[in-house]
């Protein structure tokens, strides 16, 4: 799905559609006109789970619009660097961005509400606030700003803590860490005394193996085992309360949104809400596989002690301040502690009761 461009023209310019100029304006699927779009992504190429995801939605709105929308997909660094997508497609430059929204806290702190809350919703309760609650309505209010129109289109599932040289059985072991955590979760192992950083995806391995950070956060099992973290580290703390789940996101240059209409719109935003439910089934169904194939490769799982996840939970309130700088910030924090609180609230009722019994 990917045509060759010359990366400096496309610094200099947009896409255009590859034929007629029709399509700048109006879309219709019965037209004869083609829109090609270029979607940057922040991983790899073909990168497991999350890079392929990628490349099934642009499969899935070419083959929805009959091929009249068709998408052309470059992994990180191909055109951009992989922390370079959202200025791509804020300043049109790129029509599309596959990313995380916890990599945006430079452009408003209130952006990795989106794609992971330490101690926050699962992937089922992400889904319900952005479909049914208020979370897409914010979503898209936090997005003008910046001229980007924001899609969830696919999600981790359950993530591990981390991958770790050495033990970590207490607090101060916590203190000596230098661990790549991007996001709420890397600021809450700071305030732990952890030395937190952020770096791509495919430079976590080399950083592990040269030494220049102890451990690292990353993903879920299927993702981390074909990372290879277990050539490099000792342990994997497991669960993860940093990011419980991460949500995938798909920006899009609202110009070229608004140049839609409503039939396209309705076919990318499909497209987008099956490729979303797609990824959570799929890491789903290879999660337990790579768990055991990681045990066979030697790889010690141990959980993570509960002083740890104790003092974490003391300090996440003041953390979670840090990310409602703005009016905007707040609103959306409010609400979306709001929906989780009401979750919450069901607590005697939900799915954890059940799972509960099926240990008996």
């Amino acid at each position: 799905m990917k045509k060759k461009i010359n990366r400096r023209n496309f610094i200099k310019k947009a896409s255009i559609p590859v034929l007629g100029a029709a399509a700048l304006s109006s879309f219709n699927v019965h037209a004869s006109t083609i829109t090609e779009l270029n979607m940057v992504t922040s991983w790899p190429e073909n990168f497991p789970g999350i890079g392929l995801g990628a490349n099934r939605l642009a499969q899935r709105i070419e083959n929805l619009s009959n091929k009249r929308i068709k998408v052309n997909v470059y992994s990180a660094g191909e055109l951009v660097p992989p922390f370079g997508v959202f200025d791509a497609v804020s300043s049109g430059t790129a029509d599309l961005y596959h990313s995380a929204e916890f990599y945006w806290g430079g452009k408003n702190k209130a952006y990795p509400f989106f794609a992971a809350v330490p101690f926050g919703m699962t992937a089922e309760e992400f889904n319900s606030w952005i479909y049914s609650g208020n979370g897409q309505l914010l979503w898209d209010e936090l997005g003008s700003n910046f001229n980007i129109k924001h899609f969830l289109v696919g999600n981790t599932g359950s993530t591990l803590f981390g991958w770790f040289k050495n033990e970590l059985n207490s607090l101060e072991d916590v203190s000596k860490l230098k661990i790549r955590s991007p996001g709420m979760g890397g600021d809450l192992l700071k305030t732990m005394g952890a030395t937190s950083i952020n770096i791509p995806g495919g430079e976590i391995l080399q950083s592990l193996a040269s030494g220049a950070i102890d451990a690292a956060d990353w993903s879920n099992p299927v993702m981390d085992l074909a990372f290879g973290f277990y050539k490099v580290t000792n342990y994997c703390y497991y669960p993860d309360f940093k990011k419980p789940t991460v949500s995938i996101s798909l920006g899009m240059n609202l110009d070229k949104w608004n140049s839609f209409d409503n039939e396209a719109k309705s076919i990318i935003e499909y497209a987008c809400q099956s490729e979303n439910q797609e990824m959570l089934s799929d890491f789903m169904y290879k999660e337990v596989v790579a768990i055991e194939k990681l045990r066979s490769l030697g790889v010690e799982f141990r959980q993570l002690p509960n002083d740890i996840v104790i003092e974490a939970k003391k300090n996440i309130n003041g953390v979670l301040d840090n990310y409602t700088d703005t009016s905007l910030g707040k609103k959306i924090r409010d609400d979306y502690f709001q929906f989780l609180g009401l979750r919450t609230s069901y607590k005697d009722f939900d799915i954890s009761n059940y799972l509960n019994f099926r240990k008996i």
